[in-house]
């Protein structure tokens, strides 16, 4: 159910995000492109943390 919510957001922020970019770089607006790439993008984000943490050193505990 996370995950719902934060896809909504990604796409909502990615249309902001490709509209600005759109209008500075002077070419036209896709939001249908705009929109492919924000999910890619928030999916990828999904996947990131547990794959950092599958690659990361356990913690050394301190000795007394």
């Amino acid at each position: 159910m996370r995950y719902l919510p934060t896809i909504i957001w990604g796409v909502i922020l990615g249309q902001v995000v490709g509209f600005l970019i759109s209008a500075l770089s002077g070419g036209s607006y896709d939001p249908k492109t705009s929109a492919i790439i924000s999910v890619i993008f928030v999916v990828i984000l999904f996947f990131f943390p547990p794959i950092m943490q599958h690659f990361a050193k356990p913690a050394e505990k301190p000795e007394h």
